[in-house]
């Protein structure tokens, strides 16, 4: 300590004699100061690594958040702007392809598909004109001898859209189908050939509708059945109806089916007796003991299509009544030979049973 002035060397004692009276080893405090002062040093480094990591985190998220708005939230407010500004909705693929929704009712909702391109084969250049031709024809596809004798005849006139390639018509399986079950009946009840009216020469089986299930009417006879399975006949004041009908359906599933046609017109409700017409048409009623089925009254049926006709037009592009509500096909409410119901009429039927 050669080295130390008087004061230092005066100093240090000092120090040494404090450490020693508060009991602390003054080479331990040496230490632990310096072990103190490391400790706090590799705390500053690990806060400082943290605080690096979450400031790098922080940049990575908002980057993150930078590219989502670029890729999604910008496209989101795309599209917002563009529905605020009235941008067009996207096509439907038939559009697209010069297609378009069948509303024909004797084919809508009762053949395998939805959408036609035109012209056809026949070169019918609209529904409208197609229409004329197939009114005529509707009398042998409502007889229902087979389902496929509908779809024979609503893809020959109405071809199934087949996007850019050429519309499907239909199979030679499916006018054979068609010929076996209806040929016989066709020739019975209206005295045509089949082989003159709907030949199948010529016809493939490459690319076109093929033909459907065919099912057996259980009854060859009308029989009164409970009519609540038909949607129309739902809360109707006669409960039981006749099946086969006039037009030889004998499924509620295929009356249903072409009870599509009426649905945007039922929900108008442009006539409370509606359904009571389209229930007593296609299941015609059960009221008397004595009679096997029976219609609605004309009246009824007049004051329905009064209120009616104008909305079923505006609902279905202009086309007519429908032939099968026509009112002068139904009996009088005064007519004696043939008895028909009003929906007041009071009901007798005692022996219905269930189909």
């Amino acid at each position: 300590m050669k080295w130390l002035g008087g004061s230092a060397l005066l100093s240090l004692l000092v120090i040494w004699t404090v450490l020693t009276l508060v009991g602390v080893d003054p080479a331990e405090g040496a230490k632990g100061s310096g072990s103190r002062r490391r400790s706090a040093l590799q705390r500053g480094s690990r806060s400082g690594s943290s605080s690096r990591a979450t400031t790098a985190g922080a940049r990575g998220s908002r980057r993150g958040a930078r590219r989502g708005r670029g890729r999604g939230g910008g496209k989101g407010r795309g599209r917002k702007r563009g529905r605020a500004g009235g941008r067009k909705a996207r096509v439907p693929y038939w559009k697209r392809n010069g297609c378009e929704e069948i509303y024909l009712p004797m084919c809508k909702g009762q053949i395998p598909y939805k959408h036609t391109k035109l012209p056809n084969q026949f070169n019918h250049t609209t529904q409208a004109q197609v229409f004329r031709k197939l009114e005529s024809l509707s009398i042998y596809m409502d007889n229902y001898c087979s389902r496929n004798l509908r779809v024979l005849l609503c893809s020959q006139f109405l071809p199934k859209c087949n996007g850019r390639r050429a519309p499907k018509s239909p199979c030679k399986s499916t006018c054979l189908a068609a010929k076996e079950k209806c040929a016989a009946t066709l020739q019975e009840m209206f005295g045509i050939e089949w082989d003159n009216e709907f030949s199948c020469e010529g016809m493939s089986d490459k690319r076109c509708v093929g033909p459907v299930k065919d099912k057996k009417c259980s009854n060859e006879f009308p029989h009164c059945t409970k009519n609540r399975r038909v949607h129309a006949c739902r809360g109707q004041p006669f409960k039981y109806g006749a099946l086969p009908n006039m037009f030889g359906q004998c499924h509620t599933y295929d009356i249903n089916k072409q009870m599509l046609q009426y649905r945007s017109l039922r929900r108008t409700k442009c006539h409370p007796q509606l359904d009571f017409i389209l229930c007593g048409t296609h299941t015609p009623f059960c009221v008397f003991d004595d009679a096997p089925f029976t219609f609605p009254c004309k009246e009824i049926c007049q004051e329905v299509r009064e209120s009616c006709e104008a909305e079923y037009k505006r609902l279905n592009h202009n086309l007519p009544w429908p032939r099968k509500l026509q009112c002068h096909i139904y009996p009088a409410s005064d007519n004696t030979q043939q008895r028909c119901v009003m929906p007041n009429t009071t009901m007798t039927y005692t022996h219905g049973r269930r189909g």
